[in-house]
Formats: C-alpha cells, sequence, structure tokens
C-alpha cells in the first residue's frame, strides 16, 4: 500500500510539474491572455479535467508557474553567494551582464508579462505580490553578501533595486526599438559610477 501511495504521489507531482512547465512556456511563447487552459492542457498533453485535479483554477496554475520562475532565478544568482565567486572590490560591470543576460532570458519574459497583466488584473496583482515580494527580498540580501563592504548595505540594495528596473525596461524596449550601442555603454557608464563611488576616498584638505 505504501509503495502503491508513492507511486500515486509521483504521478501527481509528474503532472503538476508538466503542467506548471506547460503554463510557462504558453506565458512566454503566446503571452498571458492568450494562455487558457485549453492552451495549457495541449502543451503539456494532460486534459483539462486533470487540470482541476490538481489546481482549483487558472489563476492557481499561473501562481505556481511565477513561483517556478522566482525559483530558477533563484537558482541562477545563488551561485555568487558561494565564498570566494566574488573579488573585491567588485567587478561590477561583469555582474551587471550577468543580470542582464538573465533578465532577457525567455524565463523572466514570463514576469515581464504577468507583470504588465497585473496591471489592469486585481486578482494577479494580489496573488503575484507574496512571490515578487520573496524574490525582490532575496535578490536584496544577495546584493548586500555580494557587494558589501564595497558600499554600504542600503546602497546595495538600492543599486540592485534600481539595475533590475532599469535591465527590465531595457528588456521590454529593445523587443521593439534596439539600441545595443547605447546598451552597452551604459553599463559602462554605470560601472565607472560605482567604482569612483566605491574608490578610496581622497584625503580632504
Amino acid at each position: 500500500m505504501t509503495n502503491a501511495r508513492r507511486t500515486q504521489a509521483e504521478r501527481s507531482a509528474a503532472t503538476i510539474a508538466k503542467l506548471v512547465e506547460a503554463t510557462i512556456e504558453a506565458i512566454e511563447q503566446v503571452g498571458y491572455h492568450s494562455t487558457s487552459l485549453g492552451e495549457i492542457s495541449s502543451r503539456a498533453g494532460v486534459s483539462k479535467a486533470a487540470i482541476f485535479r490538481h489546481f482549483d483554477s487558472r489563476m492557481d496554475l499561473v501562481v505556481a508557474a511565477a513561483g517556478e520562475v522566482s525559483r530558477r532565478h533563484l537558482a541562477v544568482v545563488a551561485e555568487l553567494r558561494i565564498p570566494g565567486s566574488v573579488a573585491h572590490p567588485v567587478d561590477l560591470a561583469a555582474l551587471m551582464h550577468l543580470m542582464r543576460n538573465q533578465i532577457r532570458s525567455d524565463i523572466n519574459t514570463v514576469w515581464l508579462e504577468l507583470l504588465v497583466a497585473a496591471r489592469t488584473e486585481p486578482e494577479l496583482r494580489l496573488r503575484i505580490a507574496p512571490v515578487l515580494r520573496e524574490l525582490y527580498d532575496e535578490l536584496d540580501e544577495l546584493a548586500v553578501s555580494v557587494l558589501t563592504p564595497d558600499v554600504s548595505s542600503e546602497a546595495a540594495r538600492l543599486l540592485a533595486t534600481s539595475l533590475i528596473h532599469m535591465f527590465d525596461g531595457e528588456a521590454i524596449l529593445r523587443t521593439t526599438y534596439p539600441r545595443p550601442e547605447l546598451e552597452d555603454a551604459r553599463i559602462d557608464h554605470v560601472a565607472a559610477a560605482f567604482r569612483a563611488l566605491t574608490g578610496p576616498t581622497v584625503p580632504g584638505p
């Protein structure tokens, strides 16, 4: 009986994983509003009836997908917490390139789609707010662990949030109006400003 229960639990987990993955792919490829239960079931190879054995609503499935996207983001950046993985003073340009590449990834397109949709959908906004808050809290703490003692904890959090906002906007705009020269120059200028901020203090007169 125990083995039977374990097998059923494994099957259920596998179906949930397929549904979440199909939801992520659908939102990334056809957009949030076109990600219907029919679209999800077709991509997952699971009937609509089977979806409701695991999720009460489309919204629950979308929120589960948002949580998985958050986990994948954190898995990528978690390596920066490994001791010795970041030299001091920090090479901010290298970190910015890593951050920009992750924000331009297909998986982050899902976040951008959800954030735009949440502007006009109160339920979606309410449901994904805790997921987004947890993600930003983790990124804030990561920034503190990586950037201090080069800058204060407050400055590290401010810098991380500012860079995320900058690269999110860039990721949206570059689809319609790419400006690669400006985008690359932006990283160089921000990194130069960071070096000036964290360089040796010049004694006063």
